[in-house]
C-alpha cells in the first residue's frame, strides 16, 4: 500500500509539473548529437581527455546509462527524427540509394512546429539532399547544413576542408568563417537569441560532423596530443573533442546570459561507435591502452555494445528531476516521445512509434512499458536476404545480447562480451532468434521498396544527383571521384511529369568548371581522357561524344510520368569506365 501511495504522489507531482508549464514559457528544446564520437568523454573514464565543460554539464544532468543508438550514423539519426526502427522509414543506411527518409514520416520538428515552436536544424542532416527529402522540407523552419553523411563526401561543397566552409542556409550556397563545429555552434546561439527576443520558443537539431573522417582540427588543439605521445590521428581525434568542449561551455554560458538555461530542454548525444582510426581497435579485439571505449568490445558499425551502447545525457533543471541516472533501457527511438511528453505537445497526426516516453524514469518510476522490452539493431547488406551471412544484428533482452545470430552474452558480468555462452543457454538463443526473426519478418519487408527521387516538380524543377545514391554500388567521397572509383547501378527516381528533361552529366559539380579530363589529385593520380557518355531512363538510351575540354554533357529528352531507374557511364579512351559523379535534372516542359 505504501509504494502504490508513493507511486500516486510522485505521479501527480509529475502531472502538476506538466501543467504547471502550461502556464510559464514552454520549454525550449536542444538535441545535440556528435557523430562517431563512442563514449570518449572526461566524464566517462577516458583517461586522456579532458573536458570540463561537458563534464560541468554533465554534473547538471541526468545520465541515461543503458541507452542504445543503431548501428550506423542514418539510421540513429531517422530513429530520433520519427521515434522509429529505421527500417520503417526507408533510411536505414548510409548510401546505396537507401538514406532518403519517407515524406510521409512524421518528424518531431512537425509535432513542435505544429506546437508554436520555431524550429532549426544546423550542421549534418543525411537523411536526404533533395527537396523533398531535406530539413527544410521536413519541418525545420531555419536550416544551415552540409550534404551527404560528413564534411568533403561527395555531395558536400567541392572542396569544403572544414574551415571557412560553404554550407547550405536554407538550401542556399553561403559560405561561413572558421571551423566548422565553431560554426554550428555559432548558428545554434544566433538562432536562441533570435527566438528569445520575439520570446519564442524553439526546438534546435544540432548534429555536429565531429568526431567524423576526414580528421582535421587547428594545431592548437591537436599539438597536446601529439606532445604526450599520441598517434597522429588520435591527436587530431582528441583534439576535436576539445574544441566540441569549448563550444558546450559557449552554448551554456549564452543560455545562462539570456536567463533561459533552466528552462531549455538540452540532450546530448552520439550517434554511433567510436571511428576506429581513433579508437585504434576493432570489433574483434577488445580495448587496448591506446584507446577507450568503456570496457566495451567494437566500435563505429559494430553489433557489440562499443558500437550501439553510448552516452545520453538528459538536461532541465525547471523538470526538477529527482534521480542522476537512468539504469533502466532506453533508445535513440525515445528521444522524440520523451520531449514531446515533457513539453506537453500534441499532434492530431498518428505517429506510431517505436520509441517510448522515459519521462517517468527522470523522477524515479518505471518506464510504462519497458518492462520485457526488447531492442533489436541491425545492419543489413543491400541487395540481400535479411538473413545474409555478412549482415549484423543485436538483440537486447535485459541484460543478454544475441549478437548475429551466433554469440550470447550477458553484459552485466561480462561487459567486454568476451565470454560466449551461446551452447550453455540454448533455450534462451532460440527465444532470441525467434524473436530477431519475427521482427525482421515485421519491419524489414518493405526496406528495398524504394524511396525515389522526385523529378519533374514545377516548383522545384532542377534536382541534383550524385554516386552516394546508386542503387547497387556508391562513390560517396569526392577523393573516390579524384581516383575514379567505378559505382554501379542506377539511380531510383520517379518522374512526376510528361515532358522534356534536361539531363546533364558531369564528373564534378557543375559550379566548379571543371572539365571531364581535369586531373586534381596530381601527377601520380590516373591519366583520364573521357570521350563518351551514355544515359539511359528505363528502356530508352542515349549517347554523345565528349571532347577534350567538356565540363559536361547535356541530353534533352522526353520522358512519361512514372517511376523507372536512371543509370550513366562515362567512357575513356584508356578503357577506364565511370558513372557520371553528378546528374542534374531538369524539367522544362
Amino acid at each position: 500500500m505504501k509504494k502504490l501511495l508513493s507511486f500516486i504522489l510522485v505521479s501527480l507531482i509529475i502531472s502538476s509539473l506538466g501543467f504547471a508549464q502550461r502556464n510559464i514559457k514552454k520549454p525550449n528544446v536542444i538535441i545535440i548529437m556528435t557523430d562517431d564520437q563512442g563514449n570518449n568523454l572526461g566524464c566517462l573514464g577516458n583517461p586522456w581527455l579532458k573536458t570540463p565543460n561537458i563534464d560541468k554539464f554533465v554534473n547538471e544532468s541526468v545520465q541515461l546509462t543503458n541507452f542504445h543508438q543503431a548501428i550506423m550514423c542514418t539510421p540513429s539519426r531517422t530513429a530520433m527524427m520519427t521515434g522509429k526502427y529505421s527500417l520503417r522509414t526507408g533510411a536505414w543506411r548510409t548510401s546505396v540509394g537507401r538514406s532518403n527518409m519517407r515524406t510521409e514520416e512524421v518528424t518531431i520538428a512537425e509535432v513542435f512546429k505544429e506546437n508554436g515552436y520555431a524550429t532549426g536544424q544546423f550542421g549534418k542532416w543525411h537523411l536526404g539532399d533533395t527537396w523533398p527529402f531535406r530539413a527544410q522540407d521536413q519541418g525545420f523552419e531555419e536550416t544551415v547544413n552540409f550534404k551527404c553523411g560528413g564534411i568533403s563526401q561527395i555531395s558536400d561543397y567541392w572542396g569544403n576542408d572544414y574551415f571557412d566552409d560553404t554550407y547550405y542556409h536554407n538550401g542556399e550556397l553561403k559560405q561561413y568563417k572558421g571551423y566548422c563545429t565553431d560554426v554550428f555552434f555559432n548558428e545554434t546561439i544566433r538562432y536562441v537569441n533570435e527566438c528569445n527576443e520575439e520570446e519564442k520558443p524553439f526546438m534546435i537539431y544540432l548534429a555536429l560532423n565531429v568526431a567524423h573522417l576526414p580528421a582535421i582540427v587547428a594545431e592548437e588543439y591537436s599539438k597536446p596530443w601529439i606532445e604526450k605521445g599520441h598517434p597522429q590521428k588520435q591527436a587530431i581525434y582528441y583534439g576535436m573533442i576539445s574544441n566540441l568542449d569549448e563550444n558546450m561551455g559557449r552554448l551554456m554560458s549564452s543560455l545562462e546570459e539570456q536567463g533561459i538555461k533552466d528552462n531549455t530542454i538540452i540532450v546530448f548525444t552520439t550517434d554511433d561507435g567510436t571511428a576506429g582510426y581513433a579508437a585504434q581497435f576493432n570489433e574483434n579485439e577488445w580495448p587496448t591502452e591506446q584507446g577507450f571505449n568503456m570496457g566495451q568490445r567494437g566500435g563505429k558499425g559494430s553489433p557489440y555494445e562499443g558500437g550501439h551502447r553510448l552516452f545520453s545525457f538528459f538536461h532541465f533543471p525547471n523538470g526538477q528531476f529527482n534521480t542522476n541516472e537512468v539504469d533502466d533501457l532506453t533508445s535513440v527511438m525515445d528521444i522524440f516521445p520523451t520531449v514531446m511528453d515533457i513539453c506537453d505537445v500534441k499532434t492530431t497526426q498518428k505517429l506510431d512509434q517505436d520509441g517510448l516516453s522515459f519521462k517517468q524514469a527522470l523522477y524515479g518510476q518505471p518506464i510504462v512499458g519497458n518492462d520485457g522490452r526488447q531492442l533489436f539493431l541491425v545492419k543489413l547488406n543491400p541487395n540481400q536476404d535479411v538473413l545474409f551471412k555478412r549482415n549484423k544484428y543485436c538483440v537486447i533482452d535485459g541484460d543478454w545480447r544475441w549478437v548475429s545470430r551466433s554469440e550470447l552474452y550477458n553484459v552485466k558480468d561480462d561487459r567486454a562480451q568476451k565470454n560466449n555462452l551461446a551452447d550453455k543457454y540454448p533455450d534462451r538463443v532460440k527465444a532470441m532468434d525467434d524473436a530477431l526473426l519475427a521482427w525482421l519478418d515485421k519491419n524489414a519487408a518493405d526496406r528495398e521498396t524504394p524511396v525515389r527521387f522526385v523529378l519533374g516538380d514545377e516548383q522545384h524543377p532542377i534536382i541534383s544527383l550524385t554516386t552516394q545514391d546508386l542503387w547497387e554500388k556508391s562513390v560517396f567521397s569526392q577523393g573516390h571521384v579524384q581516383k575514379l572509383e567505378s559505382g554501379k547501378g542506377p539511380w531510383k527516381v520517379s518522374f512526376m511529369n510528361d515532358g522534356r528533361y534536361k539531363v546533364t552529366l558531369s564528373r564534378y559539380p557543375l559550379y566548379t568548371r571543371l572539365a571531364f579530363n581535369a586531373n586534381t589529385k596530381g601527377k601520380n593520380s590516373n591519366e583520364f581522357k573521357a570521350n563518351k557518355a551514355k544515359l539511359t531512363i528505363g528502356k530508352n538510351t542515349y549517347e554523345k561524344e565528349i571532347e577534350a575540354t567538356d565540363t559536361h554533357v547535356t541530353f534533352k529528352v522526353d520522358v512519361k510520368a512514372g517511376d523507372t531507374d536512371l543509370e550513366t557511364w562515362i567512357y575513356s579512351t584508356e578503357n577506364i569506365t565511370i558513372p557520371s559523379y553528378f546528374v542534374d535534372v531538369e524539367y522544362i516542359k
